[in-house]
C-alpha cells in the first residue's frame, strides 16, 4: 500500500491491494486523510463478505460451519459434543439457513419459539437462550480466527437476555446431618453416602466425584482430574473419611452412576431448595462453610478449581466480618431513641453535639 501526494497535480494517489486475491486499488483524493478513510471503506466491505470481483460469495450453510467448527476446536472443549448438539438443533429450527445471512432477528425467532411452547413440552430458561446465543457467537468467532470466513459475526449485535441472579442455597449444619441420616438409612445405591460425603468435604461437583477410581485416592488426599476448568487438582481428606472410601473403592473398584439416588434421597429429607439446586448444593454448601469459618477466600479458589476469583468472590459474602461497616456506619447508629425527651437528646450539628438544656431553660423563664 503507498500514498503519495502528486507535487503537479497537488492530490494524493492511493495504491493498495485487499481481499483473497490481493485484488489492486488506485484512486486519487484532494486530502491524505480521505485516502485512509477509503482503505477502511474496503476492508470493512471485505469482512463483511461483499466479494470482489473474481471472488465466489459464501453461500456455506449453517450445519456446514458447525461441522468446521467442531472439527477446529469443539472437539477439544469438554462439552464439545453437547455443544454441537445443541447447535444443530437452533440450525434445524431456523433451516439451516445460509450461515452469513443469519440474523439478530433470526435468533429473535428463534428464542420466541423456546420461551413458548411450540419448540417443546415446556419453555426453556432465560439462562439456556443466553448460552445457546453464545455457542452461536463463539462459533463465528472462531471460524473468524481460523480464516473459514471472512465476514463478521452476524450476532455480535445481538443483546443477552437480562436474568436474575441465581440464589446461592446452602445447607446448615443440621440440614446436613438430616441429609446425611436420610442417605444412611434409605439408600440402596451403596455409593451415594460416600461421594455425598467426599462433595461436603472438598467442594468437588458431584460427576469429578463420581468420576474417581482407587488411583486417585493418595496420601490421604483424593485428586480431581479431567475437571470443567482443565485444571488438575489436589484436595486434602479428613483420615477416618479418607479410609472408608479406599476401602469401598478397593472393593467396588469404582463409583457407578448415583445422581439419581442422591435426588430422591433429597426429596425424602423434606429439604426445600431453588429450582435447578441438587448435588450442587453439596459444593456450595462447603464453600459456605469454609467462608463462615474464616477460611481464605484465595485458598477457597483453588480448593473449587475456578480459573477467575471473581466466580468465587459470590462466597465472600458468608465471611463473618464482609460488610460488617453497615451496623457500624449507618444513619441509625448515632441517632437517639424516639422516645428521648427533648431536654435530654443531644443534637447533632456539624459534627459536634450541642447542649439544648440552656436554651430551653431561658426560654421558660
Amino acid at each position: 500500500m503507498t500514498i503519495i501526494k502528486d507535487s503537479v497535480k497537488g492530490k494524493w494517489k492511493l495504491d493498495v491491494r485487499v481481499g483473497k486475491e490481493n485484488k489492486r486499488y488506485r484512486k486519487w483524493f484532494e486530502t491524505k486523510r480521505e485516502c485512509t478513510e477509503y482503505i477502511d471503506f474496503l476492508k470493512r466491505r471485505y469482512e463483511e463478505g461483499k466479494p470482489w470481483k473474481g471472488e465466489e460469495e459464501d453461500r456455506r450453510h449453517l450445519e456446514v460451519l458447525i461441522d468446521i467448527w467442531f472439527n477446529a476446536k469443539g472437539c477439544h472443549l469438554a462439552d464439545g459434543e453437547r455443544q454441537k448438539r445443541v447447535l444443530k438443533s437452533i440450525s434445524l429450527i431456523l433451516g439451516n439457513p445460509v450461515a452469513r445471512n443469519l440474523t439478530v432477528r433470526d435468533f429473535n425467532e428463534y428464542k420466541a419459539i423456546k420461551k413458548s411452547k411450540r419448540g417443546r413440552n415446556r419453555p426453556v430458561m432465560d439462562k439456556t437462550i443466553n448460552n445457546h446465543l453464545a455457542y452461536l457467537r463463539a462459533m463465528y468467532s472462531t471460524l473468524i480466527k481460523t480464516k473459514d470466513i471472512k465476514y463478521r459475526n452476524p450476532l455480535e449485535d445481538a443483546e443477552m437476555i437480562k436474568t436474575q441472579q441465581p440464589e446461592l442455597a446452602y445447607l446448615t449444619s443440621q440440614q446436613v446431618q438430616e441429609l446425611l441420616r436420610e442417605i444412611d438409612k434409605g439408600c440402596i445405591n451403596p455409593h451415594v453416602k460416600y461421594i455425598t460425603r467426599l462433595c461436603l468435604s472438598t467442594g468437588a461437583r458431584w460427576g469429578e466425584v463420581e468420576s474417581r477410581a482407587l488411583y486417585h485416592l493418595k496420601d490421604n488426599r483424593i485428586e480431581y482430574s479431567n475437571t470443567k476448568g482443565k485444571k488438575t487438582r489436589t484436595i486434602p481428606v479428613e483420615p477416618e473419611l479418607f479410609g472408608k472410601v479406599y476401602e469401598h473403592l478397593r472393593e467396588n473398584k469404582r463409583f457407578t452412576s448415583s445422581l439419581s439416588a442422591f435426588r430422591r434421597a433429597l426429596r425424602r429429607s423434606g429439604l426445600e431448595l431453588p429450582k435447578g439446586q441438587a448435588s450442587h448444593v453439596l459444593r456450595h454448601t462447603f464453600a459456605s462453610h469454609f467462608m463462615m469459618n474464616g477460611g481464605n477466600i484465595l485458598v477457597l479458589q483453588k480448593i473449587l478449581g475456578h480459573s477467575d476469583i471473581a466466580m468465587t468472590m459470590k462466597y465472600a459474602k458468608f465471611d463473618p466480618s464482609h460488610l460488617q461497616d453497615a451496623t457500624r456506619l449507618n444513619p441509625l447508629t448515632n441517632c437517639p431513641p424516639t422516645d428521648s425527651t427533648p431536654e435530654s437528646r443531644l443534637n447533632k450539628q456539624d459534627g459536634h453535639f450541642l447542649d439544648t438544656s440552656s436554651y430551653h431553660t431561658s426560654v421558660a423563664q
